[in-house]
């Protein structure tokens, strides 16, 4: 309530002493045309005007003392943002519980920051908003400006503006009563401290979460959690990075076999505009989850000015991309691009299904995204939706999306607003009870063979490599790509009307085929190869071949990977129903 009358008083009090100041200016002329009839309307408003204050009466008097204390109105505002910022420490430190906590910004005291620094404040700024309407929030930043400080107060977020050692940061924002803390820092060094800070028992935040950023994105390829942290502690770290989030999500909200998905001799193809760090996630999360009906692999045209390079750059990191995916790489300046190339991209001897412009300018993201739209017009044999990436404190390409006429084609995607909200990607139910299931089977084969060893992957999530988390992430992930191609969708099982589905002996060996195309290809990315016998610390694994050549015992266990995952969902309360008749 204190916050909500400063944030009243700080919008309304300016244009409520102009209007008392400007009513008592017209008062206080008519008061000296009263007293003097022989004044003219001119002459009464010079004479206001001019006025001596010492000697003024009436309303002049009324009207010097409203002129003063509009003058001081910027001395009243800073003191109202002072007592508020100081309401939002105290609160923060001692009244705040079960809070979320956002750290972002740059340490004070390493303003000198690491090259790799990558700024996120609007980002965090943007988090917090987002989260307010559901979670109390603590964001704590250097420095943060008027405007952006009122929205804060406005959504309810506690604002800590004090640059302080890490410890005393900590302290200030309660992060001891909090439920999840969001490190946000502009340099993951910092981040790192961040978590190791708060996890320290002298905290004692025993139930804290943490979100940790790993930026920029080469930094974030080679990053082991457990190389920072005690094993301990590792099941309350979650690392994030925000080009990986963006594309994760990307391709489930904006799905490119959407338009091919049960076609068996149709493929996919994706327009990538701009390879900076999210171009090139979106590259590596195609790979890991592009496997299709038709068992085409992707083909992506990708286009940015220094295509070459970025490219390079992404297979050095990931030298299975070329194995996966049919890339075609084109040089260009944004601004020079133009209808003919654009309408070239389009009707490739492949149709393009969707095209993601993902630079950092949204100028330029609404420009191309023009073009790729007016490049459609009449013709129905390409009909590609056109997703342009939001970025942070952006208004042009909302804009467009809300009043551009473009028939639904186009859409805007934004981290923090859509899908469910920034940290929904950190939900890893789904992936948690898959991997209890494999464990399970993995125990009863044990049980069976009793010289057989322990899968290395059967162990507890808590302690599960990050790498081998992500394969499960993927297996979740690419369900719903399993259930397109055989034309079903996942609904709740409350109020559905429809008969669910039971997978046919066909759609179960096809949905299998995709499930190991998948495996084999998330096992490529991170570094695997096909050998004749496993070795897990060279990398090499068997059933790295076409499903064809498996044996029947591991195809037995792709298809119970499906079922399992069926399982799961009815155990959610979900069920399959099929969108047309097969």
């Amino acid at each position: 309530m204190f916050k909500k009358v400063l944030i009243f008083v700080e919008t309304w009090g300016l244009a409520l002493l102009l209007a008392l100041t400007f009513g008592a200016f017209v008062l206080a002329t008519h008061e000296i045309r009263q007293e003097d009839a022989a004044l003219s309307v001119w002459q009464a408003l010079m004479q206001t005007a001019l006025s001596d204050a010492d000697d003024a009466q009436g309303w002049t008097s009324r009207m010097h003392l409203l002129v003063k204390a509009t003058l001081a109105w910027a001395a009243v505002r800073v003191y109202m943002a002072t007592a508020g910022l100081k309401w939002d420490h105290f609160s923060a430190r001692w009244l705040a519980r079960s809070h979320v906590v956002i750290v972002a910004g740059r340490e004070e005291a390493t303003d000198a920051a690491s090259p790799l620094g990558v700024d996120k404040s609007d980002l965090a700024l943007e988090v917090a908003l987002a989260m307010a309407p559901t979670h109390p929030v603590v964001l704590a930043m250097s420095q943060i400006d008027e405007g952006q400080r009122s929205r804060l107060w406005q959504a309810g977020v506690r604002v800590v503006t004090d640059s302080m050692p890490t410890a005393q940061l900590l302290e200030a924002t309660g992060v001891a009563r909090a439920r999840m803390l969001i490190a946000m820092r502009d340099d993951h060094a910092q981040n790192i401290a961040l978590t190791h800070a708060a996890l320290s028992p002298s905290m004692g935040a025993t139930q804290l979460e943490i979100k940790c950023m790993v930026e920029p994105l080469s930094v974030r390829r080679d990053f082991k959690v457990e190389e920072y942290f005690d094993p301990a502690v590792l099941p309350r770290i979650r690392i994030f990075n925000e080009s990986e989030m963006v594309a994760r999500r990307l391709l489930q909200a904006f799905a490119p076999d959407a338009p091919v998905a049960r076609s068996d001799s149709e493929g996919v193809h994706v327009i990538v505009v701009g390879l900076g760090s999210v171009g090139q996630s979106i590259l590596v999360q195609l790979a890991r989850v592009g496997h299709y009906r038709s068992g085409r692999k992707p083909k992506v045209t990708v286009v940015d000015r220094h295509v070459g390079d970025r490219w390079r750059e992404a297979r050095q990191a990931h030298p299975a991309l070329e194995h996966w995916l049919q890339v075609e790489t084109e040089e260009s300046r944004l601004e020079d691009v133009g209808t003919e190339q654009v309408r070239r991209w389009l009707t490739d001897e492949r149709p393009a299904t969707v095209a993601y412009v993902c630079t950092k300018d949204e100028i330029a993201n609404l420009r191309i995204a023009r073009l790729l739209l007016r490049a459609q017009d009449g013709d129905r044999a390409v009909q590609a939706q056109v997703v342009a990436l939001d970025p942070p404190g952006g208004c042009v390409l909302a804009d467009f999306a809300a009043h551009g006429g473009h028939a639904g084609r186009f859409h805007l995607f934004s981290l923090v607003r859509d899908s469910g909200g920034f940290m929904s990607d950190v939900d890893d139910d789904r992936a948690r009870q898959f991997h209890a299931g494999y464990c399970a089977r993995d125990d009863e084969e044990v049980q069976r063979n009793p010289g057989r060893p322990r899968a290395l992957a059967n162990r507890p999530w808590e302690v599960l490599d990050e790498t081998l988390r992500n394969a499960n992430r993927m297996t979740a992930d690419h369900f719903e790509v399993k259930m397109r191609a055989i034309g079903c969708r996942i609904v709740p099982q409350a109020g559905n009307t429809q008969e669910t589905v039971t997978l046919a002996g066909s759609e179960l060996e096809l949905l299998s085929r995709m499930d190991h195309d998948r495996w084999w290809a998330d096992r490529a990315l991170d570094g695997w190869r096909h050998g004749p016998v496993r070795d897990n610390p060279s990398k090499i694994h068997p059933n790295m071949v076409p499903y064809e050549e498996l044996s029947e015992p591991i195809k037995q266990l792709d298809r119970d990977s499906v079922l399992q995952m069926v399982d799961i969902l009815a155990r959610e309360g979900m069920v399959i129903v099929r969108d047309t008749p097969a």
